[in-house]
This record gives C-alpha cells, structure tokens and sequence, in this order.
C-alpha cells in the first residue's frame, strides 16, 4: 500500500492546540522538499497541558518569540524545559494606533519590517541555533503563531529556497485558526496588554495580501530575505547547514 503524504499546511495535533504546523513539504532550493517532522510552527506552548504529548511531540529545540512581559503572565509548564528566549520585538514595543486603523495588509506589513529591524540579534541567534542538527524537531512560537511565527517562518523557507507565492499561502493558513483561538480564550485568558484580546478580526486574520507586501517590500530593500539575512552577518555556511539538515536529498 502506497503511503498517504499529508497536505501542505496540515494542522499537527499537540495536546489540542491551536495553530501548530509542519513546515514541510514545501519545494525548496534546487527542487528538494523540505522535510517533514523537523520544523514546526505554533501558537504559544504554554497552554499546552497534556505531558505525555509533549514527550511524544519529541522536540529538542523551543523557540519562545514572545515578549518577556507574555512570559511572566503565561510561563510555559515545567515539563517544557530548555527553551530559547528569542523575541522578535523588545519589551517595550508598541504598535502605531493610526496605522492600526488603516488596511491590515499595510498594518502588519509595517509590523513584520520592525521584526526585521528591532528582532536582529535574535533572528541571528536562532539561525545560529538551528544549523545544528542536534536542534531538530525544532518548534518556534508566539501568543498566536501567526505574526512573529509568521515572519520567521518566512525567513526560514527563504533560506531553504521556497517560493514566495508558498510563504503567503503557509501564512495564510493562519487566519481562521487565529480566529478560533481567540474566540476560546475570550474567557480564559485576560490582561490588560495581551496582544490578540484587543485586536480586530480584520487584523486577526492573516490577509495574503500582508505577507506579499511586506515580501514585495523587502525584496526592494533588501533583495529579498536571503539578503536581508546577509546584513546580519549570517554565513553561508549557516545558510549551508540549514539547506543540508532541512532539505530532502536531491
């Protein structure tokens, strides 16, 4: 019997959460795939309750994105243990309430290039963390898992050679289950700065047309995220690694 390959974007169950992906499967850099069951992308792994999952789950490397204020109101449980504290936005940032009021495309977009400007050390950090092989399965997250997930999740599938019109679909994926994860913790989970309870669904979602833009606009700036990732002091031989360890064999 022929082996079924799970679809593109397929949610991965963990303990019930919301929002968790394999990022594999995508066709990367000389027509390999990027392979399966080493990179995942979540929302935040702190509401995660099921231990037995987790051990299961079997990650060897956690990326926390979050600010260090949604650490301290949400810590993650004790049997998530050797995690990597790399936020993509300082503590103290704030979102433009004008431009929050204008087009989401242009909203996040605007967001994303602040990840890229204030989250350098941090993105050479993980980089520099998952060129080696003994990180993997590797699992990066937010509150939401779609924006700041979502930005580095770009970065990664860029290096691996994926096209971009297969970044915009992977954060699109995102939109519906953001929605539903904010409609469950309407009642669960409440503070005063908490970064989805205060947001419209407009913004919520995750518009195509957010990630092209800020893609677009990067490969104007930049030359892309490759190049981007260049001005960081990032070497080829890290960028190698990651094509090694990530891609299937040609």
């Amino acid at each position: 019997m022929t082996a079924v390959t799970p679809p593109l974007g397929e949610r991965v169950e963990l303990g019930g959460l919301y929002n968790v992906r394999d990022l594999g499967g995508y066709r990367g850099a000389d027509g390999r795939r990027v392979r399966r069951g080493m990179l995942f992308r979540s929302s935040s792994l702190h509401r995660l309750q099921d231990e037995a999952a987790w051990e299961e789950f079997g990650a060897r490397c956690v990326v926390d994105l979050r600010y260090d204020r949604e650490r301290d109101a949400f810590p993650l449980p004790s049997f998530i243990r050797d995690g990597m504290h790399a936020p993509m936005l300082p503590n103290t940032w704030k979102s433009d309430p004008e431009a929050k009021e204008g087009p989401p495309e242009q909203f996040l977009s605007g967001v994303f290039h602040s990840m890229l400007e204030l989250g350098q050390n941090s993105i050479r950090e993980i980089l520099g963390q998952l060129a080696s092989a003994d990180a993997y399965p590797t699992v990066f997250f937010c509150m939401a898992g779609k924006d700041r997930t979502g930005v580095l999740a770009a970065i990664l599938l860029s290096l691996l050679g994926v096209d971009e019109p297969d970044i915009v679909a992977d954060f699109e994926l995102s939109g519906d289950e953001v929605v539903a994860l904010v409609d469950y913790l309407r009642t669960r989970e409440d503070f005063e700065d908490h970064p989805m309870m205060n947001q419209p669904e407009r913004i919520l979602r995750a518009p195509r047309g957010a990630m092209e833009l800020f893609l677009a606009e990067v490969d104007v700036r930049y030359g892309g995220l490759p190049d981007y990732v260049r001005t960081l002091n990032v070497d080829d031989h890290t960028v190698e690694a990651l094509q090694s360890i990530l891609l299937e064999e040609s």
